[in-house]
């Protein structure tokens, strides 16, 4: 089993976690998501590249921690069985990201997902308004009962108010009692205001003043974990935007096979910017003489600034360079 709080210790670790992001596909079609994921959405359709892309990171020893989302990754029994078999073979620890969409009314799941579910040291499933108007409990709690019964650390991310962090707990108490606590956890999360949900961007922000100025961030943790797409498409942090092929073209690059893979990825784990990005921050960034008034701008959110430095050349500039090459 693996909680949240011992996955975010070794996803602090530079390039020891990985996010794989099998399918843009997603059965729920919520109004705030952050990646556009629909029914209808792109799939995986090369499935010898995504084998590829899996064997690639079976074999990278530093990778100890694997992330599966999407989309809805239990859109795709053969890619998540496949990949989940061959990443739990080669040692690596397992987090799945899901809605629990898959779970049945009538309290089951499917059984194929037993052996997935058994793979993960942690399953993390998600709710919200959003998702609670679209997901019936019955179907949530089916779900929360196959992880946990397959052995695996269940974690509840919840969106919202105080409320829906309550109808978390219902729901967790449904499924195992008054002792849920040991076997399950709820973590607050905020909205991401990306994809569909970029245009709440401004229900989110509220009053002036929801922004910061830029010499004020620090480090970012999540540029440690660099991200794999089933189609080949590596980017350098988690962003919504970024993965679904937004953003500078400093945060992406190309794995078609093992050898690409690890090239590419060992590239971002010593790219110096990216280095600088983790360890001192784009705020401390700032404060070199080419980028200080970047410092006194405000923005929403740590990757605007980020974006805004590469966009004045931050990527390539010598002081960073020197920054990272020395932090690193």
């Amino acid at each position: 089993m693996l909680t949240l709080a011992q996955a975010d210790q070794i996803r602090a670790q530079r390039h020891r976690a990985v996010l794989l992001y099998i399918t843009d596909r997603c059965p729920v079609g919520c109004a705030h998501c952050s990646v556009n994921a629909l029914p209808s959405s792109a799939r995986p359709s090369d499935a010898a590249l995504l084998e590829r892309l899996v064997d690639g990171l079976c074999g990278m020893e530093r990778v100890g921690l694997v992330g599966i989302s999407g989309g809805e990754p239990f859109m795709e029994p053969r890619a998540l069985q496949m990949a989940s078999a061959r990443l739990a073979d080669a040692g690596k620890r397992l987090v799945l990201y899901t809605s629990g969409n898959w779970g049945r009314d009538d309290g089951t799941a499917p059984r194929w997902t037993g052996a997935v579910l058994a793979r993960a040291a942690c399953v993390v499933l998600s709710t919200d308004s959003y998702h609670a108007a679209r997901i019936p409990d019955a179907r949530f709690v089916a779900a929360l009962r196959a992880a946990a019964e397959a052995g695996s650390w269940v974690a509840v991310q919840v969106l919202g108010s105080h409320a829906r962090i309550t109808a978390a707990e219902r729901l967790l108490a449904r499924a195992f009692g008054s002792t849920w606590a040991e076997r399950a956890e709820i973590r607050p999360t905020e909205l991401l205001t990306r994809g569909r949900a970029a245009r709440l961007r401004a229900v989110r922000q509220g009053a002036a003043g929801q922004v910061a100025p830029g010499r004020s961030f620090g480090p970012c943790n999540l540029v440690q974990a660099p991200v794999v797409r089933y189609d080949g498409r590596l980017t350098a942090c988690c962003n919504e935007d970024v993965v679904t092929g937004g953003g500078p073209a400093a945060l992406h690059a190309i794995g078609r096979d093992a050898g690409e893979l690890r090239d590419a990825l060992a590239g971002m784990e010593h790219d110096p910017f990216l280095s600088a990005l983790g360890t001192a921050g784009p705020g401390a960034l700032t404060r070199l003489p080419r980028f200080s008034a970047l410092g006194e701008r405000d923005y929403p959110d740590i990757c605007s600034l980020c974006w805004a430095l590469l966009g004045q050349g931050a990527g390539t500039d010598p002081a960073v360079q020197a920054v990272g090459t020395v932090l690193r």
